[in-house]
């Protein structure tokens, strides 16, 4: 018998055998400028000793617990966590799981509850998940599932009127990404942003962001909320929470949280002692003002660094960004390139764009082998 993987991913041609800061280790000793980040999952970059003492020191101490009863990691999580969230009147409550698509899930879960409402508004080139109801809010080229598991509403992005027109009393939930990352780091107006804030005001509907990549400090900020100046009323984020190990987290204001029976929620894994460790310490070090200074320096010299050669202009915010190559050009084709020239970085669903969601701990000193590997490219269409 041959085990074989499912041919759901096309791997990129290279055999990496370690990792080191923001370096990519491959066989043969060959390294690589990883300014791609696990898809804004390396926060901290590889090995960072903090975290790994943290880790190691957890896991011995201990390992896993089921949630029906208590440990410090939580209490130091919740801690740490809290000191980085938005201002909200009554504070915020969470739940902890295991993914960006879990954490999604538990919102519009949450919210449906909470409005005894069963439509959902989400926005074209949306990416929220791969379970059954982030699916069902995804605007992907294969459906994953033959039905949806409540009534959802396609609307155009950055439309305000088609919001207005759309968001009634009949709507349960409005989620967006606050940068669609996928879609090719589509930014939104704040003409768009204030008027959802208004319409689900108006109408009862619940605002959730979907953070899975925007948050944990990549904006520059530790949530989208704080960089745009516009609160939901719930919030998601995995992917670089915990650094590297798998974590989903939701976030409802508490008011909202109280008004549904808390048993709709569960997991076995969300929430264990190792990876609340983990987040523990990226919350920790995603609150220190130099952290996140760093954060908005490097995405200055970024820029700099990447308006060259065959990169016609640039969008996105902090360390999510969106680098549009000339018309004639393919995002991919670049991509391979900039492989060759010892720089890894990302694609995304619109074959113009390439995608930088490097470790947050990237120096403004490492942006310019960017510009050379760019500079050294000869690209034909």
């Amino acid at each position: 018998m041959h085990l074989r993987e499912v041919d759901a991913y096309a791997r990129l041609p290279l055999q990496v055998v370690g990792a080191e800061g923001n370096e990519l280790i491959l066989e043969g000793g060959r390294r690589l400028l990883d300014l791609y980040g696990g898809h804004c999952v390396n926060t901290l970059g590889a090995g960072d000793a903090g975290l790994g003492k943290v880790i190691q020191e957890q896991w011995k101490r201990l390992s896993f617990a089921t949630n029906l009863v208590d440990h410090e990691p939580r209490r130091g999580f919740l801690s740490a966590f809290e000191g980085n969230l938005p201002p909200c009147d009554g504070g915020w409550s969470v739940f902890l799981a295991n993914s960006g698509a879990e954490a999604n899930d538990n919102a519009l879960k949450h919210a449906l509850a909470f409005t005894r409402r069963r439509k959902v508004v989400f926005f074209k080139g949306a990416f929220h998940g791969r379970t059954a109801a982030a699916a069902a809010v995804s605007d992907t080229k294969l459906a994953a599932f033959p039905s949806t598991p409540f009534d959802v509403v396609k609307l155009p992005w950055n439309d305000p009127e088609m919001a207005a027109k759309a968001i009634d009393t009949t709507v349960g939930a409005v989620i967006l990404e606050p940068y669609q990352s996928l879609a090719g780091v589509t930014e939104p107006s704040m003409e768009f942003l204030n008027t959802l804030r208004r319409l689900c005001d108006r109408t009862g509907a619940v605002l959730i962001f979907d953070e899975v990549q925007t948050g944990n400090g990549r904006l520059g900020k530790p949530w989208a909320s704080q960089h745009f100046g516009v609160v939901p009323d719930s919030f998601t984020t995995a992917k670089g929470a915990a650094g590297g190990l798998p974590i989903g987290i939701t976030v409802i204001r508490t008011k909202m949280a109280q008004a549904v029976p808390g048993k709709l929620f569960g997991s076995t894994f969300g929430g264990g002692p190792l990876v609340l460790a983990a987040a523990a310490m990226v919350a920790h070090r995603v609150g220190q003002p130099q952290f996140l200074a760093n954060v908005r320096a490097t995405s200055e010299a970024l820029k700099v660094a990447a308006l060259r050669g065959p990169i016609a202009s640039i969008r996105g915010a902090g360390l999510l960004l969106g680098l549009v190559v000339k018309p004639e050009l393919k995002a991919a084709t670049v991509r391979d390139l900039l492989l060759e020239q010892g720089v890894l970085i990302g694609t995304s669903d619109d074959p113009q764009v390439l995608r930088l969601s490097p470790a947050l701990t990237l120096s403004p000193a490492e942006a310019p082998q960017l510009a050379r590997a760019l500079e050294a490219l000869e690209v034909k269409a």
